[in-house]
């Protein structure tokens, strides 16, 4: 079996004349970036909803900046972390990972009662019957 130079690249010092595949081009990669550029001001620009669009704005805002977190992650794991070019174990072993971590984060949230409003205006509050820690004495000099 013989093999033409064209089909060879010695690039790897380690292996030469293997053949290596590179991914994607420069060009590929900088459209990747001009679109997270994109999405990142546009969550930028919801800080200023409520000055432009009302208070109630924020009802909107947050699944959309939801939505724009989950796309960006998947095109920075996608091609900034190879996960779309490596062995689909790796990839199934990350977001295995992730989605424990997110269970995780769940749980540890719904613990201390984050979902719901309990009405408890003075959380921070010493409880009624705290004692002082520290006391002044009396006088000047004495």
């Amino acid at each position: 079996m013989t093999t033409t130079a064209e089909e060879l690249d010695n690039d790897s010092p380690a292996h030469p004349g293997e053949h290596h595949d590179h991914g994607p081009t420069d060009t590929f990669y900088f459209k990747i970036f001009l679109i997270l550029v994109a999405i990142t001001a546009l969550e930028v620009s919801t800080y200023f909803w409520s000055s432009w669009f009302g208070k109630d704005s924020y009802k909107v805002a947050v699944p959309v900046l939801l939505i724009m977190m989950v796309v960006k992650f998947g095109l920075i794991a996608s091609f900034f972390m190879h996960l779309r070019f490596d062995r689909r174990i790796l990839t199934r072993v990350f977001y295995f990972g992730l989605g424990l971590a997110l269970a995780v984060y769940i749980v540890a949230m719904s613990v201390m009662n984050i979902w719901t409003d309990n009405g408890n205006t003075r959380f921070n509050d010493p409880p009624p019957n705290a004692q002082p820690t520290t006391t002044i004495e009396g006088g000047a000099g004495g």
